[in-house]
């Protein structure tokens, strides 16, 4: 009996060292450029699932009152605590937000409208959610519109969200009727916006300078990062997977999810380093750079990006702030930077499930 106690307390023991090195690894793994150490990325996106493992196994050793095994977890929580609140901020909501020298952003993947009409009879729901955010400024990814007239025009979008008279839309793609990009709404004067210049097919950024109350200059990044391109396939094996299935949807996914990975976190780490250097060049009296990252608060993508920033969710969130929902991809990818002259109150992952994005909104007050 004592033999098997031993060899139980061996094997758990020696799995939550390996844990607990895990899961130091990919708190740091946002430093790494995936473009030099590949592997990096991906322990990166196993950051919540280490911790909860190391969770888990601390509250082992203290169910079992080994207090000599417990410092592992407490130790690993100790040198990865500014990550995890960053992952798993928990802030109490603010009850009464300051009317002075507040603005209000909302940054949304509408998923072009969630191929919607928007007719008086049948109102296309993003629409009507964001002409009722009560938002300042809106920044969209994935933002169409059609040039036929039968279909969702930018005339039509404008007339709906007629509360925002500055408007900027940096088109990506056009394609026979159709126009895609990335667009910003205002109720203040946009006074210049232009692409940023980085390699991609389909994705961009932007950036805007804003007029705000007090004659202050704002600079806007509005991003969309580049996409892992996960096929419709992609996504159906491995939700198949998680629940079981078997080991065809394994090797599939060994081979196809695992090329498509490592080639966007590389691009992206390029798009990432190529915005930061403009916003650091660039003077302003205030920064935000918000958007579709397609990263977690965990990647290099994000790290590069949060130079001299501050991350709304982490500064007034609570909880993991899952923005991506579908097919059993859960995370965190789109996030709210802003310049620390500036302190967010009730940054929200909203709960509207129209796009396979959720919006992501909060105050954000001048200092």
């Amino acid at each position: 009996m004592k033999v098997l106690r031993f060899l139980f307390r061996s094997f758990f023991l020696t799995a939550h060292i390996g844990v607990a090195i895990l899961f130091l690894l990919s708190a740091v793994s946002d430093r790494i450029s995936p473009a030099s150490f590949p592997l990096f990325a991906y322990l990166g996106l196993g950051f919540p699932l280490f911790c909860l493992c190391n969770v888990a196994f601390t509250i082992y050793w203290l169910f079992l009152h080994e207090w000599r095994f417990i410092w592992i977890g407490l130790l690993a929580f100790v040198l990865g605590w500014e990550q995890v609140k960053l992952y798993f901020p928990v802030h109490a909501p603010v009850e009464e937000i300051p009317k002075e020298q507040t603005i209000k952003l909302l940054t949304y993947n509408i998923m072009s409208f969630a191929y919607k009409e928007h007719t008086q009879a049948h109102p296309n729901p993003i629409i009507e959610y964001i002409a009722h955010s009560d938002a300042d400024i809106v920044c969209l990814q994935e933002y169409a519109e059609d040039t036929h007239a039968n279909y969702l025009t930018k005339r039509k979008i404008y007339r709906a969200l007629k509360m925002y008279p500055y408007r900027s839309i940096i088109y990506l793609t056009k394609s026979n009727r159709l126009r895609s990009g990335i667009a910003v709404f205002s109720k203040f004067p946009i006074e210049k916006s232009q692409r940023i210049e980085y390699d991609s097919e389909f994705n961009g950024s932007s950036m805007h300078f804003i007029r705000l109350p007090g004659d202050k200059k704002l600079l806007l990044v509005n991003n969309h990062l580049e996409s892992f391109k996960l096929t419709t396939e992609d996504r159906t094996r491995y939700a198949s997977f998680l629940k079981g299935s078997g080991t065809e949807d394994l090797e599939y996914l060994k081979g196809s999810l695992q090329q498509k990975l490592g080639t966007a976190f590389k691009i992206r780490a390029a798009q990432a380093q190529k915005v930061a250097e403009v916003v650091q060049k660039t003077e302003s009296d205030y920064v935000i750079v918000c958007g579709d990252f397609n990263d977690t608060p965990i990647s290099y993508a994000h790290h590069t990006l949060q130079q001299g920033l501050v991350d709304a969710f982490s500064e007034s969130g609570r909880g993991m702030g899952i923005s991506y929902h579908q097919n059993c991809f859960w995370f965190r990818i789109d996030h709210v930077l802003h310049s620390k002259n500036m302190k967010s109150l009730n940054c929200t992952v909203d709960d509207i499930a129209d796009s396979d994005h959720y919006p992501v909104w909060c105050y954000l007050q001048l200092k």
